[in-house]
């Protein structure tokens, strides 16, 4: 089975940004499925239809600002990888509220998109349909690979817990089996455990 191609979106109020943008993104990544619009409401529709990998998100639109958007998008999907593109740095801080995978500042060139492409939060690979199926069906029992993890590691509960912003009641309920982590809990522990997300759930040793 080949890799899937990229699913890319690309939002903003201004069609002629749209446009270079889809138009870079057909250089960097010619074997993407690129999409674009400047209806706010119409990207969550599309988003809706189509699942893309990543969405080039402008902030401050009419109707619906980008940041009330990207809360839509992973609300229904955590794995989204959301890419702000925007004429404002002020909202640099603010923009990583939403666990942006970058904030780009217009104007962009091929380069800054590429890079931005390289460095996703959820890189699309990782995103395996078997973690998809075992977080949806919620058939996943980690707790004892995540405990084995630490364990390799040297981390104590509570030194995991800090990593991860969590309370250390939360780590034992994982590692007890009583709570399972979501998707976008388990790509985070891996890389602090140093495994992939296959290992994390029994996949592969």
């Amino acid at each position: 089975m080949g890799v899937k191609p990229v699913k890319i979106l690309v939002v903003d109020d201004q069609p002629l940004i749209v446009e270079d943008i889809l138009d870079e993104l057909q250089g960097i990544v010619p074997e993407a499925e690129c999409m674009g619009t400047s209806d706010p409401a119409e990207a969550f529709r599309l988003f809706s239809l189509y699942a893309f990998d990543v969405v080039f998100l402008d902030i401050d639109m009419p109707g619906m600002n980008g940041f009330t958007l990207a809360e839509r998008i992973q609300r229904s999907a955590p794995m989204a990888n959301i890419i702000y593109v925007t004429g404002h740095e002020k909202y640099a801080l603010e923009s990583y509220n939403t666990y942006a995978s970058d904030f780009l500042v217009k104007p962009v060139n091929a380069k800054r998109l590429r890079k931005a492409l390289d460095n996703l939060r959820f890189p699309v690979s990782d995103v395996t349909e078997a973690l998809i199926a075992s977080h949806s069906s919620g058939g996943a029992v980690i707790g004892g690979r995540i405990r084995r993890y630490r364990e390799r590691r040297s981390l104590s509960r509570s030194a995991l817990a800090q990593r991860m912003n969590v309370s250390v009641q939360s780590v034992y309920r994982w590692e007890s089996g009583e709570r399972t982590p979501d998707v976008v809990t388990l790509l985070e522990l891996a890389r602090i455990l140093g495994v992939s997300t296959d290992q994390l759930m029994g996949l592969r040793e």
